[in-house]
């Protein structure tokens, strides 16, 4: 079962050089191919299962809040606002209180980079206490924006390098999987690279993995221009097969929180690995979790259980996109928008994938799953038992 995963994404730069250029939007909120920046880097952490995410914003901030709001693509999100600037290591920092792994990802949100993400967990299992860092490093070719890298062959980044012209070199691409309590004992404001990665470099504590993936930073007008065509290809819209849970892609045991007691439904799965095998399909999970708001079990609990259903899943030939779940009941938590037969689930996956409700279609197992595909405007078929 993949591990639990969290990432800190670093948000509240000012975006001083592209201001001329895009003067009314932080810069992680720059359109580029007709969608926010920080999108693209959301996007690649709902596709690589994400549990949730940690946004350290600051400057207008209400725009990336009131965009993305607690939840994109079935990951959770939380905020963690700079009033005054911290720099990167004082936002890191700050925002690793809020978090629960023993090991998180942090990454640039004027950086995109299609980095490994499973390889920098396997860098970092078994290593010494004193490692606090797994560095994504990318080799480029003919630069001279970026300072470069030394890595040893048992993979310790051992030195860095001021920017100069390079013929070619390894560069630190701004994706980390940092200790959780990494940065306990530095002060509140500090640049994470030049105060921390460069003064403990030296006594061993820092692994590199090499990335092969596209690489684009929109901190400067040239490379801006350029991410609208290197990332056009991955601003697509999408069609949508939604799946309710508990009756129809596995049997209703009444409140299923714990994994031993899941058992597939065969049917359905055939029909969700038909859609997994369509490149131009997203499968997608819109399930009310009552049990939530009767302390029946926790949100964890639930994402436990979800971990599970995707490997067995995947060993099936089926791959789960995105969770979308109502943690809401009337009794308990007043009304809301989302529980079914409210279409609210439905609606924030089309608006997350930009997905038209004639390319959709929900695969259910009671009237409530048909009359919230009815509400949002979609085909509905019965499925499960």
């Amino acid at each position: 079962m993949r591990p639990y995963r969290e990432a800190i994404v670093l948000a509240g730069g000012f975006g001083t050089r592209l201001a001329h250029v895009v003067p009314d939007v932080c810069k992680p909120m720059a359109p580029v191919a007709g969608r926010p920046f920080l999108r693209f880097i959301m996007d690649q952490l709902a596709a690589a299962c994400f549990d949730r995410a940690v946004v350290a914003d600051g400057y207008r901030r209400e725009q990336i809040e009131g965009f993305f709001g607690p939840a994109y693509r079935g990951t959770a999100i939380e905020y963690s606002p700079e009033e005054t600037p911290l720099l990167t290591g004082g936002a890191v920092k700050r925002a690793l209180s809020r978090c629960e792994s023993d090991w998180v990802f942090v990454l640039n949100g004027d950086t995109w980079f299609d980095v490994d993400f499973e390889a920098m967990e396997a860098a970092a299992v078994n290593v010494p206490d004193s490692v606090s860092a797994v560095i994504a490093v990318k080799r480029m070719r003919g630069f001279e924006r970026y300072g470069t890298v030394d890595v040893d062959a048992g993979g310790s980044l051992t030195a860095f390098h001021e920017k100069r012209p390079c013929e070619e070199g390894l560069i630190n691409a701004g994706v980390y999987l940092l200790r959780r309590d990494a940065l306990n004992n530095m002060p509140e404001k500090f640049s994470l690279e030049s105060d921390y990665f460069e003064r403990v470099v030296s006594d061993g504590e820092l692994r590199a993995v090499e990335c092969a993936g596209g690489f684009i930073d929109i901190g400067v007008p040239e490379d801006y221009e350029l991410a609208q065509t290197m990332l056009a290809p991955l601003a697509k819209s999408w069609k949508l097969a939604l799946f309710d849970r508990d009756g129809t892609i596995n049997v209703d045991t009444g409140h299923l929180y714990e994994p031993e007691k899941l058992e597939l439904i065969p049917s359905t799965v055939d029909i969700m690995r038909g859609y997994s095998d369509d490149p131009d399909y997203k499968v997608v999970v819109v399930t009310n979790q009552a049990g939530i708001a009767k302390g029946l079990y926790t949100e964890a609990d639930m994402r436990r259980l979800h971990r599970y259903m995707e490997n067995e899943l995947e060993k099936l030939g089926v791959h789960v996109d995105a969770w979308y779940f109502c943690p809401h009941h009337p009794d308990y938590t007043g009304p809301c928008e989302c529980r079914k037969p409210a279409p609210g689930m439905l609606l924030s996956a089309m608006i997350d994938f930009a997905a038209l409700p004639e390319d959709c279609v929900m695969y259910g197992d009671k009237v409530t799953d048909k009359n919230a595909a009815m509400k949002a405007g979609i085909d509905f078929e019965w499925a499960g038992v």
